[in-house]
C-alpha cells in the first residue's frame, strides 16, 4: 500500500513539473516558434498520406510519418511536455486499474492514449469553429466603437495560418 502510495504520488510530482514546463513555453512563446518543425514546407501541399488510410488529412505535409499525431511529441518542446504530463496522469489511472506490468503498459501506452485521441480529435475543430464564430461576433460588437478591437491570436500557430490562408 505504501508502495502504491509513493507511486502515485511521483507521478503526480512529475505530471505537475511537465504541466508547468507546458505553461511557461506557451507563455513565453517557445510554442509558437517551433511548432513548423512537424510540418514540411518544402513539400507541395500535398497532404495524403498512406500510413492514416484515409482516415485523417493533415492540412500541411508531415516532416515524417505521424509527425502531425501520434509522433507529434517528437518534434517541439510543448508537445514533449504536453506527453510526458499525460503519461504521468495515464500511468497512474492504468496503476490503479492493474497492478500487472503488460497491462499497465497497455493502458499508458496505448488503450487510454486511443480514447483520448479519439475524442480530441472529435472536439477540437468543432469547438475551434464555435470559438472562432463568438470570436467574430465579438468582433462585429468591438467595431461598432463601444470596446477597443483587439486581435486574437491561437495558441496554435498552424491554425493561424490556416485561418489567414482562407
Amino acid at each position: 500500500m505504501i508502495l502504491q502510495l509513493m507511486i502515485i504520488v511521483i507521478l503526480l510530482v512529475l505530471a505537475g513539473f511537465f504541466k508547468g514546463r507546458l505553461d511557461a513555453i506557451a507563455d513565453e512563446n517557445v510554442k509558437n516558434l517551433e511548432w513548423e518543425k512537424k510540418y514540411d514546407f518544402t513539400k507541395p501541399g500535398e497532404t495524403k498520406h498512406w500510413w492514416y488510410f484515409g482516415f485523417y488529412k493533415p492540412k500541411f505535409p508531415e516532416k515524417f510519418p505521424f509527425s502531425s499525431t501520434a509522433l507529434v511529441f517528437l518534434t517541439d518542446k510543448w508537445h514533449f511536455n504536453q506527453f510526458m504530463m499525460l503519461k504521468c496522469y495515464q500511468g497512474i489511472i492504468a496503476f490503479l486499474i492493474s497492478g500487472n506490468i503488460f497491462t499497465w503498459f497497455l493502458l499508458t501506452f496505448g488503450i487510454l492514449p486511443f480514447i483520448n485521441g479519439i475524442i480530441f480529435e472529435m472536439t477540437y475543430e468543432n469547438y475551434r469553429r464555435k470559438l472562432k464564430k463568438q470570436h467574430e461576433q465579438k468582433l462585429d460588437y468591438t467595431s461598432q466603437g463601444d470596446e477597443p478591437q483587439q486581435e486574437q491570436i491561437t495558441s496554435i500557430p498552424e491554425k493561424q495560418i490556416e485561418d489567414e490562408i482562407y
